[in-house]
């Protein structure tokens, strides 16, 4: 599988860069041009997202707001396929490295879903492993933010140990975790079995939610 078998003409901007990586992440900037990601921003306005509770912790995790729940494969678009969605399978395919994944594996598939955090909420350390995931992406897609809002995306470069959802043991890993700013038009690509947690969003957010649209890549047979 190669750029080219996914789409005829790239959706990526002219100017998206490489933020930060390490050997089990990477963050790309500047993912569409700005006319399109403001377009992108306002079909997220216009979803209708549903409260849902934390499936990691749902007592102090606090709810979210989701909508949506598509399965791709990797490898084809169909002619309706929004650009920025376009534009995520173009670095997730350039970056199949970061998640160990065969760039002639066809079995693989890529999921969206809607989510936005509200102030108060967060989502607790995990790995996302099992269900045939090889890794997982992160698109925030809110038209503007502060890092006095918090919401910023924590991981730990390392495959996560036996140990690692145990919230105590993490304090004593030797990797000191990453954060990950809820830039505008940043992409987050990473790898299954590494410990990430959403930080909680400040009050300071006041009714801005943190937008983004997440999803899993896995292999193996799909619709």
């Amino acid at each position: 599988m190669n750029l080219a078998s996914v789409l005829d003409a790239p959706a990526t901007g002219p100017a998206p860069h490489i933020h930060s990586r390490g050997d089990r992440f990477v963050v790309i900037d500047d993912l569409l041009p700005e006319a399109d990601f403001a377009a992108a921003t306002a079909d997220f306005s216009a979803l209708r997202l549903k409260p849902v509770l934390s499936t990691i912790d749902p007592v102090y995790d606090g709810f979210a707001y989701r909508a949506g729940e598509d399965k791709q494969p990797l490898a084809t678009d169909a002619a309706d396929t929004p650009r920025w969605q376009r534009a995520v399978k173009e670095q997730v395919t350039a970056h199949l490295d970061v998640v160990a994944a065969r760039e002639d594996d066809d079995s693989l598939a890529l999921g969206f879903s809607a989510w936005g955090y509200p102030a108060g909420s967060r989502l607790s350390w995990h790995n996302d492993a099992g269900a045939g995931r090889v890794g997982a992406y992160v698109y925030f897609t809110h038209a503007n933010w502060d890092a006095s809002w918090g919401g910023g995306l924590a991981l730990i470069d390392e495959e996560s140990r036996a140990d690692a959802a145990d919230g105590a043991a993490l304090v004593h890993s030797p990797v000191h975790p990453t954060l990950i700013l809820p830039r505008p038009n940043r992409l987050v690509v990473f790898r299954a079995h590494t410990m990430h947690a959403v930080q909680r969003v400040d009050s300071a957010a006041g009714d801005r939610l943190r937008r983004t649209w997440t999803g899993f890549i896995t292999e193996g047979k799909h619709p």
